[in-house]
């Protein structure tokens, strides 16, 4: 590589205090990002953070010129907001662009941020999740007079596009294209039909697309999977999410806040649910050919079953409040040997099929104007 050169450019959403706090909520602060290139840098790497979409788009321009063997990794810290393309939106242009990039790949990433497609995925592939609806904001219907078995597969946990029934009650509605619990809270949780018109009327119009899942009362639990199809899987100890310290009996968005980390992780689940959690998420994973880092959430139904929540393929990597380093250490090493195995499962991708598409499709220099 130019010696001139970074060999990894943090592509990040840092907080910016301009925005609006709801949209920025899954970004991570300044100091985080400062720790993740100094961690880096101790590795030996030459480190560049970039912040904006046009400074990016002049870096990937002047560092194209480089032979692809020598282009920086781009150390993929980019939310967004309000897109259900943004975590997708830095891997398909690095691999358009014909560079390397840290995390799994724009399909992946797509498919992980939509709840209702993650679920219906688990479904296929045998995954335990609960049984959910789809609700869009703006065909809201009356379900009160609806027949029970009407639109509704009995042999899926998918109940369909529609409102819940007095008989599915109690469920718990999320937004489906968001992370870090956003417009998530106890008011969330839905016991009849009065709740849920105040629900409607008051939470409703904040984001375009929801899901309803028929709550789940037990604990919560999270884990850390890491690798690709060509490195190989492997996932860490389970955790059980412990609310003590938050205001919060629910685990949402005032406590998945990153400003701190009122949560605490314990890892006391016993073996049997332990390897059941480990197992299924590792088949997820493989499935849907995930790279770099993976969270897992899963949550106890009545009887103690672990059921699948959701999972984020662009988790928090901060070493001051993500539970991702917390459950990688725990298991596999130190926060030092995850940005290493990060960085090593990212630059062993770029030898994979996707990327021959933007390294064999060379702009040709002419001497005349092409016809």
């Amino acid at each position: 590589m130019n010696s001139d050169s970074p060999s990894v450019l943090i592509v990040a959403d840092i907080q910016n205090p301009d925005l609006d706090p709801k949209d920025t909520q899954e970004w991570e602060d300044r100091n985080s990002v400062e720790e993740i290139k100094r961690c880096l840098e101790e590795l030996g790497e030459k480190v560049e953070i970039v912040e904006f979409p046009s400074k990016l788009l002049q870096k990937l321009s002047d560092y194209s010129n480089l032979e692809p063997q020598n282009r920086p990794v781009l150390f993929h810290l980019v939310e967004g907001f309000r897109s259900r393309n943004r975590e997708a939106l830095l891997p398909g242009l690095a691999e358009y662009s014909g560079f390397p990039h840290t995390g799994s790949d724009a399909y992946a990433q797509i498919l992980s941020l939509d709840k209702h497609l993650s679920k219906l995925f688990c479904v296929s592939a045998g995954v335990p999740t609960s049984p959910w609806g789809l609700v869009e904001k703006d065909s809201v219907e009356d379900t009160t007079s609806v027949d029970q078995n009407k639109g509704q597969n009995l042999d899926s946990a998918f109940l369909g596009s529609r409102l819940p029934l007095e008989s599915e009650f109690p469920v718990f509605f999320k937004p489906r294209f968001e992370g870090s619990s956003l417009g998530v809270g106890e008011e969330n949780l839905i016991l009849d039909s009065a709740a849920l018109d105040q629900f409607i009327q008051s939470k409703f119009q904040e984001y375009s697309s929801w899901i309803y899942e028929s709550y789940l009362p037990g604990e919560e639990w999270t884990l850390a999977v890491i690798g690709s199809p060509k490195y190989g899987y492997k996932a860490s100890q389970v955790a059980r999410i412990g609310l003590e310290n938050s205001t919060e009996k629910i685990y949402g968005e005032i406590t998945k806040t990153k400003l701190s980390m009122p949560e605490k992780l314990y890892f006391d689940l016993d073996k049997e649910r332990s390897e059941y959690i480990q197992k299924n998420s590792l088949e997820l994973c493989k499935l849907l050919k995930t790279s770099g880092a993976v969270r897992l959430d899963w949550k106890a139904d009545s009887e103690g079953k672990p059921m699948f929540l959701e999972w984020n393929l662009t988790p928090g990597l901060s070493s001051y409040y993500s539970s991702f380093p917390i459950c990688y250490s725990e298991s596999f090493g130190t926060y030092s040997d995850l940005m290493k195995e990060l960085l090593e499962i990212a630059r062993e991708e770029f030898l994979t099929e996707r990327f021959h598409y933007s390294k064999q499709k060379k702009e040709k220099q002419t001497s005349g104007i092409e016809g």
